[in-house]
């Protein structure tokens, strides 16, 4: 008895010495962004949104959909700041960190589904490199201040 009690005590000490998860006194967290920043490459804009509405909009909205995501953004920049600067930003929403690391898998198969096959999906990845090219990939956590 004296044993139990005293591995239960341990137990509770344990748990309560535990941090509160992610409470801070200015504010609230809120859910996670990946931003993704892309250069156009010269006469590709047109090519650039005609892959977003046939392919990326539909894939977005399918993750949305499941799940997977729970919003997602587009930004134009129209202040560049030198001539690497980024044009188009795809902003897409998670709803923790946990979410943006679980839905990989499940995001494959649903955008396999969209182009037809894991190949197409794959083939048409490597055809966007030649519309755009990556300035840089960003994750942000939102906060709502207190």
């Amino acid at each position: 008895m004296k044993k139990s009690l005293l591995a239960t005590l341990f137990a509770v000490m344990l748990l309560s010495a535990l941090p509160t998860y992610a409470q801070n006194p200015n504010y609230d967290v809120g859910p996670v962004w990946r931003v993704t920043y892309y250069q156009l490459k010269p006469g590709q804009g047109e090519a650039f949104w005609k892959d977003f509405r046939e392919n990326l909009k539909p894939s977005y909205e399918a993750l949305k959909k499941e799940g997977i995501i729970h919003d997602y953004k587009v930004w134009t920049n129209v202040t560049t700041d030198g001539p690497h600067d980024w044009d188009i930003a795809v902003g897409l929403m998670f709803p923790n960190w946990a979410a943006m690391d679980q839905g990989d898998a499940k995001a494959a198969t649903i955008l396999a589904k969209h182009y037809g096959s894991r190949e197409a999906m794959i083939e048409a990845g490597k055809k966007r490199n030649d519309i755009r090219e990556v300035v840089a990939s960003k994750l942000a956590h939102e906060v709502m201040p207190k």
